[in-house]
Formats: C-alpha cells, sequence, structure tokens
C-alpha cells in the first residue's frame, strides 16, 4: 500500500513537472485549499494557504483532482446577493441598481464594462439584487474589494437603502 501511495506521488510529481499546471508563486486552488505554491517537489507540493499556514499537498492529488490556478485568472470575480428590505419602493430599487452601476464605473481597478447588477428575488426577508464585478489581475484584490464594500455601504446610506436581516411580523386580530 505504502509503494501505491510512494509511486502516484513520484508519477503526479512528474505530471506537475511536464504538464506545469502552475509554478512556484502561482495562487492555486485544489482539495479545499487556497494559496501560493512556495515549493513543488517530487513528492508533494507546499502550499502556504491565504490564512497563513502551510499545506503539504500530496503530488497525485494533482492528478486526481480539479486544479484552479487563479493566477492565470484575467480577473478576479466577486459575487453578491444584496438583500434590501421590503419596505424598498420601486424607485428605491432602481437607484440602488444604479449606485450598483456607478460604484463599478468609479474604481479604476475594476474591469468594465463586465459586472452583472440584476434585481433578482423576493426572498423571504428581502428583495435581492445579484452584484457581480471583476477586479483586475494586477490589483490588490482585497484592498480593491474592501474599498468597494465601504464605498456601497456608504452610498446605500446616503440614499435611505437598508440593507435586510432575517426578521419576523406578527400580526394579531383585535378583540
Amino acid at each position: 500500500m505504502a509503494a501505491k501511495d510512494t509511486v502516484a506521488n513520484i508519477f503526479g510529481g512528474v505530471t506537475v513537472f511536464t504538464d506545469k499546471p502552475f509554478m512556484v508563486g502561482d495562487r492555486i486552488r485544489i482539495a479545499g485549499y487556497d494559496g501560493m505554491v512556495e515549493e513543488v517537489g517530487i513528492r508533494s507540493t507546499r502550499i502556504r494557504t491565504l490564512e497563513g499556514p502551510v499545506v503539504v499537498v500530496p503530488n497525485f492529488k494533482f492528478t486526481d483532482s480539479v486544479l484552479e490556478n487563479v493566477s492565470h485568472q484575467a480577473a478576479f470575480r466577486v459575487r453578491h446577493e444584496l438583500g434590501l428590505i421590503y419596505e424598498t419602493p420601486t424607485e428605491k430599487m432602481e437607484e440602488a441598481l444604479a449606485i450598483l452601476h456607478q460604484l463599478v464605473d468609479d474604481h479604476a481597478d475594476v474591469l468594465m464594462p463586465e459586472r452583472v447588477v440584476s434585481f433578482t428575488a423576493f426572498k423571504d426577508f428581502s428583495l435581492n439584487v445579484l452584484f457581480i464585478y471583476f477586479i483586475r489581475k494586477e490589483a490588490d484584490i482585497f484592498t480593491t474589494r474592501s474599498l468597494i464594500h465601504l464605498d456601497l455601504m456608504k452610498r446605500f446610506a446616503a440614499a435611505g437603502l437598508e440593507f435586510a436581516y432575517p426578521t419576523q411580523v406578527e400580526y394579531s386580530k383585535g378583540n
């Protein structure tokens, strides 16, 4: 059994070296891990996760798992389902959609016109808006995303738009 694992890891290592699905320094996602490749060996690959720890992934995982090389993306996709309260009038919902479009236009690190802004659903507790935008590969993803989210909160607050949270309304019949 140990020989089988060793052979599988060596075969996986050869695959990594010949196919080159990633290189040291690339950000990859595999088997639930997301991080930067620090070292590629014949038996295993070391990945520093975004949380900080280093994980050692046996190379056979690269032959039997789906690998996503995030470094090769043209852009980083950010997806949100924003929920607004049911008391939001139609005009305010239209304003919310316009604010989201303008938000993308106003940030240099966001790819344009790639975005999705759509009133998508009447949920149990909210009126939902799908908001998808793409951050340029060269940008600092975390800083850009934070700036956009803070700007979104400020613009919605200034417009009097309220985010929904699970609530329950009770009605009682008067005697």
